[in-house]
């Protein structure tokens, strides 16, 4: 969905062992891992985002690992490529994600590509921190304030199959928290909203749901004013709606993911209903596929006035069967070499 793929965050790459790129890759990483070993939750902390952001992303790690996906992802992590890329992160960084990787917040003012920044909470050193950032291709620097922003290069000068066009990345630590960015004023507007020198979606009328006390969900997302390409025929529900929130957790040995849609009338949400219906009878008619069927008879609809709801309820051991044949599928195609490169 593109409220979490606008910030375009690059992958991480075995290949590479500039520990720059590593460190920008927490996102893939943190996700691969699944969280850390305190049993404490790290929730969306309203305070820390801007009053008036397009989209707001956070991913609990804290809470994310405990839960019967958590613990998949772990085993995942011991595979020979991530174990590799793990050590070369904890040796250069001095953290280990496993344990010291708490929670991330991604958030944009804007649609532009560019203008997304990342918060990450974490223990760290932050004068190791510094270093790799002193030491990264093209360092430099600058003063904001009372704090110092460091941007460098990373990617490669050419983009082929497998590398990352050269870009500019922009950081600096407030606390516990790393800001990530892509440009220099999203990095300083974000430090002003952790500072308490500007307005916060604490005090915002914005998501009123997001962060809110009892949810207990490890990844929670919304999304207004949704830029979607007329050309995308698969995002017909999110141009008819004027906010959209996504939220997945995991209780009772059961793992719920909902979709909440909200219209501009009534109307409006009839015809959300009718599309999201329609996908979901392809889903359960797609006989060579027994998971796409389990998916679809999993999915209940419910219209609430203008707002859709779709909420997919699976046992965590089919949700974890689903993963576990969904990670042998890609390093079958990984192996063997043949197929289309998944992103």
């Amino acid at each position: 969905m593109k409220l979490i793929a606008n910030p375009r965050w690059p992958k991480p790459s075995i290949n590479s062992v500039n520990p720059i790129n590593l460190f920008n890759s927490l996102v893939a990483v943190t996700v691969l891992l699944g969280a850390a070993l305190n049993s404490h939750a790290t929730p969306l902390h309203r305070a820390d985002v801007a009053a008036q952001p397009v989209w707001v992303a956070h991913l609990d790690v804290d809470r994310l690992r405990p839960t019967a996906l958590g613990q998949h992802i772990l085993s995942e992590a011991q595979k020979p490529e991530a174990a590799a890329r793990l050590d070369v992160f904890q040796n250069m960084s001095g953290i280990d994600p496993r344990t010291q990787i708490h929670g991330l917040t991604l958030y944009g003012t804007g649609n532009s590509r560019d203008n997304p920044v990342m918060v990450v909470y974490a223990d760290f050193d932050a004068a190791k921190l510094t270093t790799m950032a002193k030491a990264a291709k093209d360092s430099r620097s600058s003063t904001y304030k009372d704090h110092t922003i460091y941007n460098w290069v990373e990617g490669h000068e050419k983009s082929g199959k497998g590398e990352r066009a050269e870009k500019r990345v922009y950081a600096a630590i407030a606390g516990s928290r790393v800001i990530f960015g892509q440009r220099e004023d999203a990095v300083s507007a974000a430090l002003d909203v952790l500072d308490g020198k500007a307005q916060n979606l604490d005090k915002s009328a914005a998501f009123p749901e997001l962060g809110g006390p009892g949810d207990t969900s490890f990844i929670e997302a919304a999304a207004s004013k949704l830029d979607v390409p007329e050309s995308n025929p698969n995002a017909a529900v999110l141009r008819l709606s004027k906010s959209v929130r996504f939220q997945v957790g995991e209780a009772d040995q059961k793992v719920t993911a909902t979709l909440t849609l909200e219209a501009n009338s009534e109307d409006v949400a009839n015809n959300i209903t009718s599309i999201v219906q329609g996908f979901t009878g392809l889903m359960k008619s797609r006989q060579d596929r027994p998971e796409a069927v389990k998916l679809g008879e999993a999915i209940a609809i419910k219209r609430d006035g203008p707002r859709v709801v779709a909420t997919l309820s699976l046992p965590s051991s089919d949700a974890l069967q689903m993963l576990k044949e969904h990670s042998a599928h890609k390093d079958a195609r990984r192996g063997g070499g043949g197929g289309k490169s998944e992103n």
